[in-house]
């Protein structure tokens, strides 16, 4: 019999795992009895540990891994990744904005030929201002990153085993799981379908948590911003050669002098900037590479159910 996994990444989500437990249950059981829902929690200091144990206590087929501090969601993802054993594997989020009732819509999707499936979210509750910025946000993170992003797909999706077997490969310590299934490659799709508003709580991804993960994206699969120094810098070095040219042609048939004072200090401050921005560039990806030739594990378990 085919077997189902769910993996949900969890952080201080103690008033939604036992409705999100029975939504999910109910609508998986449409597909298959034999399924496997991985909690992850990652990090929790309220009582969400505390729920997964007692609804893996009532059924088995509930599992939790506890991390021993919070890596973050997209390591949580991994971690539950590693450990499914299912033939098909639904990735959500814990905050219910992801609805249950939507994965028998993305399983059939899958069945008709597709490695990967996401979901678009549509008719979001979020504020306006707050949809215009991340568009923003998206815009300029494909320009930086070369990865074709749509801000209305996030993490909610569904993919088969191989493309598992093929992210378990990823030996990177920066981890956005998104980004990192687009480039697997694979046959990949998409449904349209509506996003709830958050069932309890607030949410944990904060401004700095998001220029974060942007930071990582770009980093970790593009030397674009490399490139546009490079770019910044010939462009500075062109436009100083024009200058250079103008300044003496003027000198030659107008017999005009330039001062030079003002202009010899605005210049060495404009090119000592470009030249820290572009070390700044370089140092962090050599951090980056120091970071992963210390071959530190990407997350740390301190406790399994089931």
């Amino acid at each position: 019999m085919m077997k189902i996994s769910v993996v949900v990444p969890c952080n201080n989500e103690e008033d939604v795992i036992d409705e999100l437990t029975k939504r999910l249950k109910s609508s998986i059981s449409i597909i298959t009895s034999d399924f496997e829902i991985i909690f992850v929690d990652d990090g929790s200091v309220d009582k969400t540990w505390s729920k997964i144990i007692n609804g893996s206590k009532l059924d088995p087929r509930i599992k939790g891994i506890k991390l021993s501090r919070n890596f973050g969601q997209h390591y949580a993802i991994t971690a539950g990744l590693h450990n499914s054993l299912g033939d098909w594997i639904i990735v959500m989020d814990g905050d219910l904005q992801d609805r249950p009732e939507i994965i028998p819509k993305l399983y059939e999707k899958a069945v008709e030929g597709f490695d990967v499936v996401f979901v678009s979210r549509a008719n979001r509750k979020d504020r306006s201002w707050y949809l215009l910025l991340q568009k923003i946000f998206y815009l300029i993170l494909r320009i930086l990153s070369g990865i074709r992003f749509d801000s209305t797909i996030a993490n909610y999706s569904i993919i088969n085993r191989k493309v598992v077997q093929a992210f378990m490969q990823f030996p990177e310590n920066s981890r956005f799981y998104g980004s990192t299934i687009k480039w697997l490659g694979f046959n990949q799709t998409s449904i349209k379908a509506d996003h709830e508003s958050r069932f309890a709580g607030h949410a944990s991804y904060t401004l700095k948590t998001r220029l974060k993960l942007a930071n990582d994206i770009i980093l970790s699969f593009s030397d674009r911003p490399l490139r546009f120094a490079i770019l910044l810098g010939s462009v500075v070095s062109f436009s100083s050669l024009l200058c250079a040219f103008w300044f003496l042609y003027g000198s030659l048939n107008w017999g005009y002098s330039i001062v030079g004072w003002p202009s010899l200090i605005i210049s060495i401050f404009f090119l000592g900037g470009i030249n820290l921005i572009t070390l700044g560039i370089i140092g962090i990806y050599i951090g980056r590479i120091f970071t992963q030739v210390k071959e530190r594990p990407l997350y740390v378990i301190s406790e399994k159910i089931n």
